[in-house]
């Protein structure tokens, strides 16, 4: 059959049918109301399809519900080349030729599958181009580790240092649709994270906490790498059972499906983990064969590889910028900054520095990084109202 005819119906359309339609009917405008079917459903549907090309569409697929990156059925449908109809009953196993048998993804299909993954992860990875830095790298191994070995990892340490971005760009590189990322809220308690994981596995999270959970079970295979992020955020909740529960439920997930799993978050996670008066907190402990214990401010490597991809070079010790008046040694300015606010005040003045380059039509120098890291600490002072 030409890959451009139309489908006529199977004589099994009738049987099936997304498992949680009755939970998640297509009559919202949101971007996850569009899909009308579950991580579970597709890959049941699809089982007939060559492996390579099912893979793309689940990917697609986890792609496009996720909330950072959102995009719609008729929106990936455009980008594919094909009407929405026709994709919908690709995705729900209603792709038929005229004798009724179901067809594979069609070449152009996945042609444009892999295009639209390729365009969309550019621009994700755009809004702030990623550096592989020592610490990144440490993160990433330990990712591979726990994948490869399906156990539990722990990645512990402070703020700023750039965990987060090592961790949202390993699931957008490394097989998005086997690596959900999943970013816990504050104070979000069971009921919050059980939606939260069901989210990011494609699962709707309508329903109660009891069927998320089952339809989340369903959702996971072995092969999968589950990332939790700021976990330690849901210590902040009204109940202190609540916490437990929810690590509960993650070991529970975890030894029923055989997944790999990181567990994200700062130092005061492992030790309240440890303070639980449960044998299952034990139990997630030992699991957690893989911890990675980061430093409390950023490396001097991983510095010199986001400043050399910026067209900066590590300063000297004793490297002296004058600018207004003002004295600075850039080398005691990087270790200032690194040390109390963490990366991120540094690659922002960064990119103030490259703003205040390009206005004056120069190549980005240290003097450009002392000058913006000035004006910002000049904006953190009230202004005098009276001389």
């Amino acid at each position: 059959m030409n890959e451009e005819t139309t489908p006529t119906p199977g004589p099994d359309d009738q049987q099936i049918v997304p498992a949680e339609q009755q939970l998640a009917p297509n009559t919202g405008n949101n971007v996850r109301a569009s899909w009308n079917f579950s991580l579970h459903d597709v890959r049941v549907n699809m089982a007939h399809c060559s492996p390579e090309r099912r893979k793309l569409l689940i990917d697609s697929f986890l792609w496009a519900i996720d909330p950072r990156h959102p995009v719609t059925l008729a929106e990936f449908a455009d980008a594919v080349g094909y009407d929405k109809t026709t994709v919908a009953r690709i995705f729900q196993g209603k792709y038929t030729g005229p004798d009724g048998k179901r067809l594979d993804v069609p070449e152009k299909m996945a042609k444009g599958a892999r295009e639209f993954l390729a365009r969309q992860k550019k621009r994700f990875a755009g809004r702030e181009e990623f550096v592989l830095t020592p610490t990144a790298q440490r993160i990433w191994t330990l990712l591979h580790l726990a994948r490869e070995s399906h156990t539990v990892a722990f990645v512990l340490g402070p703020s700023h240092i750039g965990k987060t971005w090592a961790l949202e760009n390993y699931a957008v590189q490394n097989n998005h649709g086997s690596t959900p990322y999943i970013r816990m809220k504050a104070a979000s308690g069971l009921g919050g994270m059980v939606r939260a994981i069901a989210s990011s596995v494609g699962v709707s999270d309508k329903g109660n906490t009891a069927q998320l959970i089952a339809y989340i079970k369903r959702a996971i295979s072995p092969e999968m790498l589950l990332i939790f992020d700021e976990l330690h955020l849901l210590m902040y909740t009204y109940r202190l059972s609540s916490f437990f529960a929810c690590l509960e439920v993650i070991r529970e997930i975890h030894d029923e499906t055989g997944c790999g799993m990181a567990l994200c978050g700062t130092q005061l996670l492992m030790e309240k983990i440890k303070g639980g008066q449960h044998t299952e907190m034990e139990q997630l402990v030992r699991r957690g064969v893989h911890k990675l214990i980061l430093p409390s401010m950023p490396s001097k490597g991983d510095l010199e590889k986001i400043l050399h991809r910026n067209g900066l070079d590590l300063p000297a010790k004793k490297t002296e910028i004058v600018v207004k008046g003002v004295v600075e040694k850039p080398y005691d300015l990087l270790k200032q900054l690194a040390k109390v606010e963490g990366l991120l005040a540094i690659t922002e003045r960064i990119r103030y520095a490259q703003r205040l380059a390009a206005k004056r039509e120069q190549e980005i120098a240290w003097d450009h990084f002392v000058a913006a890291d000035l004006l910002i600490k000049s904006n953190a002072q009230p202004e005098a109202l009276w001389d």
